[in-house]
């Protein structure tokens, strides 16, 4: 850190070097974003964003999980382990890690059948997301439900059937609002 600092102030002089410090220990960090199209709204999510470094090394690490579990999960199917379908999340898991950021206890997710990254984000280990893969006992639905059939507490899993979720995820969505009006 010395070197990098002496570095800096070589290059640029002692105002560069202040600055450079104070951005190497901040531990916040803002974000402008695209302003949404509201249909029928009258305001709609800020476009400013801060961000702490707490919770981006969480959805760093929860992302590299994710992708390191997919990559097993791809070997596995590669290797003739994992019979029938295997639709990996490798590529979109920032979409997960995302929306389950922006979730409150108690809200429930339905997917489509790329459902894996979801079952471990919602509580399932990654023992039991291989071993659902891979059709065995221990996994999160023992074994009987494979890459598309997950499911965990307020996890409704995948669907094999495209466009399906919307129907599903609307009966869940009535079924949790019967529940809470009673």
């Amino acid at each position: 850190m010395a070197l990098f600092a002496r570095q800096i102030q070589s290059l640029r002089g002692p105002a560069a070097l202040a600055t450079q410090q104070v951005r190497l220990a901040s531990t916040e960090v803002s974000f402008h974003t695209k302003p949404c199209k509201l249909h029928k709204l009258d305001s709609g999510p800020a476009t400013s964003v801060t961000l702490n470094k707490e919770d981006a090394l969480k959805y760093y690490r929860d992302m590299q999980v994710i992708r390191r579990m997919e990559s097993a999960a791809g070997n596995l199917y590669k290797e003739k382990k994992i019979r029938g379908f295997c639709h990996l999340y490798s590529g979109q898991e920032a979409c997960a890690v995302g929306m389950k950021a922006a979730m409150t206890d108690g809200d429930a997710v339905i997917t489509a059948y790329r459902c894996h990254g979801w079952t471990w984000l919602l509580g399932a280990t990654v023992t039991e997301v291989l071993a659902e893969l891979t059709g065995r006992m221990a996994g999160n639905v023992h074994g009987k439900g494979g890459s598309m059939h997950m499911y965990t507490k307020n996890f409704y899993g995948g669907n094999g059937i495209v466009g399906a979720q919307q129907p599903l995820g609307a009966g869940v969505a009535l079924a949790m609002k019967y529940r809470c009006v009673g």
